[in-house]
């Protein structure tokens, strides 16, 4: 292994993702396909967008990537040095989790980079075999003050496909960037937005489909990701547990969610990157309150265990800058009649519970998905500062944005592009990147703003 493909050997359509990068280990999830590439010809809305109301209630095909029973094997290296390869164990691939499986990749070196090569096959005896390939950072030790860039994403969907069957154009030019990771907060993909998904096989299928756009399928081969979930990507608008859409189930869909991304024990986490940055994920889906519940002291998103793991582990870290990264606003300001995040009233005990804490941490900054708009706010009372990613492009603007807010607003914008967080010598950047413009002086994403944090 690693040879010529030959007829009758699974593909690799739905990429791979590398993910729960730390300094010494890493996950290689891997999806076997029956073809090389999805069948973006069964609907228009999968390369042309949303075009029309009469599209809202299409729903998912099933087989727009189906997958294939095989075996699969991961070999990897240090970039340059091919000689000391290795390899995992063969894996058989069955259908019970839709064709994937994730290699936990073990005894790595910190801030290093790594090049990988996954091959499958149909089985030992067939000869068949296919390959794809990729690489990875893995994370600086806590005592190196080297440089660390990553970027931040939020709200993609079908519906908001801008090249085609090339998919988003913003995975080309995060490419460019050349980060040392990727955090999506959430909202991968929607369930409940054209084509829907009220089947666990519909569901599963949209997950295929949006890592088969080349554009999305390249970047995640090359950069390590961090994978959240907010509302449409685990149910539904604004969903809690106990609820279903459809056939599909609250329970089925955490289960859907940790199948289709790189995942480790836990969908809260946090990962120290060198000496000046830590990020924290919260989870903000599987331990929440109903939305409808009256607020008080009781009523929570992240639920007392993780609140307790999110306050213990931000208080004792030494990291120099410390970023808190949420699928939901924790300063906001929101746009009116919502009731889902800690911007909002509904929740606004544990809001701002968390804001007082925040306000008591040194160069401690939330970055925040789920808005449809870009932003850096600050909360006028507690002085914690916000940083909104916004949507993946302009089409993903749907939904509405609020006004500026001249008390809290120190970037404010409608548009979609991605968020870049640069720590260099001690000194920390967060810079607002446009998709749909390009700067003419640099052929790179216009920078609509830059905020210079801390120290």
């Amino acid at each position: 292994m690693v040879g010529t493909l030959l007829a009758g050997a699974p593909h690799f359509a739905s990429g791979v993702k590398v993910g729960e990068v730390d300094q010494d280990s890493a996950i290689v999830w891997v999806r076997l396909t029956k073809e090389k590439s999805a069948k973006f010809g069964q609907l228009p809305i999968f390369t042309e967008g949303l075009r029309s109301k009469a599209q809202d209630k299409i729903e998912m095909p099933r087989d727009v990537v189906r997958g294939m029973k095989g075996k699969a094997i991961v070999f990897y290296w240090i970039k340059g040095d091919e000689t000391n390869r290795r390899r995992s164990k063969w894996v058989s691939i069955t259908s019970e989790r839709d064709f994937t499986h994730q290699f936990k990749l073990e005894n790595l070196k910190p801030n290093t980079r790594y090049e990988y090569v996954v091959g499958a096959i149909n089985s030992l005896e067939s000869g068949s075999e296919s390959e794809i390939t990729g690489e990875f950072k893995t994370a600086p030790s806590k005592d190196q003050a080297v440089p660390v860039s990553f970027i931040v994403s939020t709200c993609q969907a079908v519906r908001s496909i801008d090249s085609g069957r090339e998919g988003h154009v913003a995975y080309k030019q995060m490419l460019d960037f050349k980060p040392d990771f990727f955090v999506h907060t959430g909202d991968i993909l929607y369930y409940d937005k054209a084509p829907l998904c009220k089947t666990i096989d519909q569901a599963r299928a949209k997950w295929n489909l949006m890592f088969s756009y080349r554009h999305n399928q390249k970047f995640h081969r090359h950069v390590s990701s961090y994978f959240m979930k907010d509302d449409h990507d685990t149910l539904k608008n604004d969903c809690y547990p106990g609820q279903t859409y459809g056939q599909l189930t609250f329970k089925q869909a955490l289960s859907i969610f940790r199948e289709q991304v790189p995942m480790g024990e836990k969908t809260y986490r946090t990962f120290r990157w060198g000496k000046d940055v830590q990020i924290w994920m919260t989870e903000n889906r599987d331990f929440r309150s109903s939305n409808r519940m009256k607020d008080g002291p009781e009523k929570t998103i992240l639920g007392a265990e993780q609140k307790a793991w999110l306050k213990k582990t931000i208080a004792e870290s030494d990291a120099t800058y410390k970023f808190i990264i949420t699928p939901g606003p924790i300063v906001g300001p929101d746009k009116k009649g919502k009731a889902d995040n800690h911007s909002n009233q509904a929740f606004y005990t544990e809001g701002q519970e968390l804001r007082d804490f925040i306000a008591k941490q040194k160069n401690t900054y939330v970055i925040c998905g789920d808005r449809h708009w870009q932003y850096c706010s600050q909360d006028p009372n507690t002085g914690v500062i916000e940083l909104g990613c916004g949507p993946i492009n302009d089409q993903h603007q749907f939904g509405g944005a609020p006004k500026k807010d001249e008390l809290m607003h120190r970037y404010f914008g409608k548009r979609g592009g991605f968020l870049a967080i640069t720590v260099k010598e001690g000194k920390a950047v967060a810079e607002w990147f446009i998709t749909n413009e390009i700067d003419p002086a640099t052929g790179k994403p216009k920078l609509a703003h830059t905020e210079k944090l801390g120290l």
